[in-house]
């Protein structure tokens, strides 16, 4: 076996050896020197060994045979997955190329697709996020995924064991296997867009809301709708994957609830309403009644990639909202 490692990894590496031979290199970019960087602010967070993505990208036998489609992939904006227009108001965990990213990506690509020279290694310690101490963590059971279908959708009705009135104040997913769950979409009581709660990756930090909290009802479940992905290398293996829910929950009432609505093509959010953001279902454009410009743009709501797109600042609206005709998602706001 260790044999047959070795021989791929010389293969692979004389693969990389002779297309640099035969390609002629125009690029004045280089994988060290210029790609990599731009992979690590966008790219490798899921193109890594730890990551949900299909293959990694922090080396340069990983990201030169894939080349040419990296740069497919960026200028049809397919990647990084972040679907949503540069507007007047930022988001949250913004994530998308800047021209001058994208062109160096696409010069590279195209100009031979150089290594360039390592930059010396540091001694830099590598800062680690204590993980914070949840009020309540509920298992998930576990997921067997079997060869077949690369993605399955799975809704999960958990009991909180609440005994008295509270606030849900934020949550996450917790699990070892991030390249198999990949996000949810968390519910109170039944799966209907009045009772969302907002949407997250496996790999996003907690999700909370300044001065808001969510109304959780004694013995009112919660429901998790779950995705799971089967990564390439798993060919035809079984996998199996357990994660868990993790609260936190306030027995004080906060000074802003958190509610939701379907989104519709026009209408009101109740009085002194502040907008957080939207899960959209479809592409949309969103607008303040009687304002020309957009609140926010997304040109795309792929199902394998399902966001949550949140304001950096709540927004505060006097008027009514508009969206596009048969524009489909969900808003998630407070209210005094």
């Amino acid at each position: 076996m260790k044999k047959k490692k070795l021989l791929l990894f010389f293969c692979c590496l004389f693969a990389v050896e002779a297309a640099e031979a035969h390609d002629i290199i125009t690029s004045r970019y280089s994988y060290h020197g210029h790609v990599l960087p731009i992979l690590e602010a966008h790219c490798v967070r899921c193109h890594s060994p730890e990551g949900p993505a299909p293959f990694r990208l922090t080396s340069y036998l990983d990201a030169r045979p894939r080349a040419v489609a990296i740069k497919e992939e960026v200028l049809l904006k397919n990647m990084p997955p972040w679907y949503a227009e540069a507007g007047e108001h930022k988001l949250i965990d913004e994530d998308r190329l800047s021209a001058a990213e994208l062109d160096i990506i696409v010069e590279w690509a195209s100009g031979g697709a150089p290594e360039g020279k390592k930059a010396p290694a540091g001694n830099f310690p590598i800062k680690v996020k204590p993980l914070e101490v949840a009020d309540l963590e509920l298992e998930l059971p576990e997921m067997i995924l079997a060869p077949g279908s690369r993605r399955k959708k799975v809704t999960l009705s958990l009991e909180t064991g609440l005994e008295r009135a509270a606030w849900l104040t934020g949550w996450d997913l917790s699990t070892a296997k991030v390249d198999l769950l990949r996000s949810a979409s968390l519910y109170r009581g039944g799966l209907s867009p009045a009772n969302y709660l907002g949407t997250r990756m496996s790999i996003d930090e907690k999700l909370d809301w300044a001065e808001a909290g969510a109304t959780l009802e004694p013995g009112q479940d919660l429901t998790l709708s779950v995705l799971y992905t089967r990564p390439w290398h798993l060919g035809n293996k079984e996998a199996s994957v357990r994660g868990k829910l993790r609260l936190w929950i306030s027995e004080s009432k906060p000074s802003r609830l958190l509610q939701a609505r379907r989104l519709s093509g026009s209408g009101n959010l109740p009085g002194g309403a502040r907008l957080l953001g939207v899960h959209p279902s479809t592409p949309l454009r969103l607008r303040a009644a009687g304002r020309t410009g957009n609140l926010i743009e997304i040109f795309a709501a792929p199902a394998k990639w399902p966001l949550f797109y949140r304001f950096s600042e709540p927004l505060e609206l006097s008027g009514g909202l508009e969206a596009l005709p048969k524009a489909g998602g969900i808003l998630l706001f407070t209210t005094p």
